[in-house]
């Protein structure tokens, strides 16, 4: 059965994405949580992405093909213990490297290379469209949203601190509270808020996953209503049973004791009832009098009921 995540990045790697710019953003987000610079066998630069999973190297292969003109190379490796192939995108033309390091960030104009953990230029995200790519691009590569059945929770992974805290700002920049933990010395931007998650979805464009989503939080919102309520109706009656076995216990001492014949006939005829009726509210109590009483009234009834007990 294919998960949440899994399914809402299948559905993203698909997405159509036209601008130029959107396209260096989302790919800019993939490339610095899978992708790095190797060397060949004559030294030189290879720009390479590297992952287990087949939409988001599907997704890759696309924006390299999309910005570059150029088919890249794919390699395909199984390594010991794992589940799945690595696959590998690897773009070796030296003029193609060099344009696409720079256009993505990872190089400067003076051909500089940058550090793939390093925040992202702020030309990169200037526009709103763009800032929605880089966001999609890192759940494609590194993120991850749990079963809405089974809890509200997704995270970004980042390949470092000033991913992390840039990663956290974006969503911000959108309404969209987060938190940054680590695991095993790894950065997470996480959200827990279903709301938040849910805004989280459309903005990275993911909109069937956000109705689903919202769906699931629609019958998890009644189905905790019903929960709530029943529980509540549950320790009311409870609480109604345990008074009524209370009183019932004190008004037999009473009847033990003295009788309950040398009672006022006001605290005898409730006292009676109650012996009668050992389950009932005191509302319901109050309606078996004739004339009717009120809940207050019965109670206040009950309470020397239970004072001349306690004194016995």
């Amino acid at each position: 059965m294919t998960s949440f995540s899994a399914m809402t990045k299948e559905a993203l790697s698909v997405l159509p994405v036209k601008p130029a710019h959107c396209r260096r953003a989302e790919l800019s987000a993939i490339a610095a949580c899978i992708g790095l610079v190797d060397f060949d066998e004559d030294d030189r630069l290879l720009f390479v992405l590297q992952s287990e999973s087949l939409p988001v190297m599907t997704r890759a292969d696309f924006l390299l093909r999309a910005l570059t003109g150029e088919a890249p190379e794919a390699e395909a490796v199984r390594g010991a213990g794992l589940k799945a192939p690595v696959l590998s995108l690897i773009v070796r033309r030296p003029g193609t490297v060099d344009r696409l390091l720079k256009e993505l960030g990872f190089m400067t104009a003076k051909g500089v290379l940058r550090e793939f953990s390093a925040a992202a230029p702020k030309a990169l995200l200037e526009k709103e469209c763009c800032r929605r790519a880089f966001l999609r691009g890192a759940f494609l590569a590194a993120g991850f949203i749990r079963d809405p059945n089974l809890d509200y929770h997704a995270e970004l992974l980042a390949s470092g601190e000033a991913r992390a805290a840039e990663m956290k700002q974006l969503l911000e920049g959108f309404g969209i509270p987060s938190r940054i933990t680590h695991r095993k010395g790894t950065p997470v931007v996480y959200m827990k808020e279903a709301e938040a998650i849910s805004d989280f979805l459309s903005v990275i464009g993911a909109s069937r996953s956000r109705l689903e989503w919202e769906n699931v939080r629609i019958i998890r919102s009644i189905q905790g209503d019903v929960n709530r309520r029943v529980n509540c109706e549950t320790a009311n009656l409870k609480k109604t049973a345990d008074a009524g076995m209370d009183q019932v216990r004190a008004i037999r001492r009473i009847e033990r004791e003295r009788g309950l014949r040398n009672l006022p006939d006001q605290l005898r005829m409730i006292a009676e009832l109650r012996l009668e009726h050992p389950d009932v509210s005191l509302q319901e109590l109050g309606t078996l009098l004739d004339p009717p009483l009120g809940k207050s009234g019965v109670n206040h009834r009950m309470r020397k009921i239970m004072d001349i007990a306690d004194q016995l």
